[in-house]
């Protein structure tokens, strides 16, 4: 019972963390939520055989509350593309499932380096300014498009990231207005988080391994503990950029995620 209290109150200050953290620097908070999950479940004694797929899907269940009321928000300002949302949203869900295929066939130490990976990247681009970033003068249509949010869903859901983190950068890097991007973002994360959270917990049936909270992939204590930890401290991040010096607090905190990212990928050679 004491050791159920503990893990229940780091999992509550790892929530407040992670909100605080995704409002302030305007990234998803997954990208924060994993890394902790896989130093915290360790610690309470996650097998690892399962510590990543346990920290994908409780992530994105975690995630579900905050998308749900981001994508309202979005809608009701009017910010919302519907034309564009109903071409993005499709192909995304199919990446989505595949998504789902490779979290639970890959082994726990592949998704922790390719989470590494990508975590690595995601800071250099905070560190040069994603507005800075432009590769084409418009989003493409068609297949091209659809590949791009299936490519988006797969990765996402995979290492239990909502997506919009991916989802804004690429689409301003395609000349797609800021306003409108953060608002695709917003649908991007709910449709990941949503389905990947369902998808977390039927791959999770039948797995060795779990811990006594967790229903599949899904740590029920932990999204029970996070959620309200983080609806609470996220808008006090946004309110708090907005009297800071963001430029600066985000090239701060892009290496300390690289920083993260090199523990992670030392830590899987160490053990090949």
């Amino acid at each position: 019972m004491e050791g159920d209290l503990v893990y229940a109150g780091a999992l509550f200050v790892s929530g407040l963390a992670s909100g605080f953290a995704g409002g302030l620097f305007g990234i998803g908070g997954g990208l924060l939520r994993v890394p902790l999950f896989l130093y915290l479940f360790p610690a309470f004694g996650v097998a690892p055989e399962v510590t990543m797929h346990l920290a994908a899907g409780t992530s994105l269940a975690v995630a579900v509350p905050g998308t749900i009321s981001a994508c309202r928000t979005q809608h009701q300002s009017g910010n919302m593309d519907m034309g564009f949302v109903r071409s993005w949203v499709p192909p995304l869900l199919v990446g989505v499932l595949v998504g789902l295929g490779i979290q639970r066939y890959a082994p726990s130490h592949v998704l922790i380096l390719v989470f590494a990976v990508v975590l690595f990247l995601q800071s250099l681009q905070m560190l040069v300014g994603g507005e800075k970033l432009h590769f084409a003068s418009a989003v493409p249509t068609g297949p091209r498009r659809w590949g791009i949010a299936a490519f988006i869903g797969a990765l996402s859901v995979a290492l239990g990231i909502s997506g919009g983190a991916f989802t804004t950068p690429t689409l301003v890097a395609m000349a797609y207005p800021l306003r409108k991007a953060l608002a695709v973002s917003t649908a991007t994360a709910l449709s990941v988080a949503s389905v990947g959270a369902i998808g977390s917990i039927v791959n999770g049936f039948g797995a060795t391994h779990l811990p006594r909270f967790s229903l599949g992939y899904v740590d029920l204590l932990a999204a029970a503990v996070m959620v309200p930890a983080v609806l609470v401290t996220s808008p006090m991040g946004v309110r708090t950029a907005n009297r800071m010096n963001k430029r600066l607090l985000s090239r701060v905190f892009a290496i300390f995620l690289i920083l993260v990212a090199s523990d992670m990928a030392f830590d899987f050679f160490e053990r090949r």
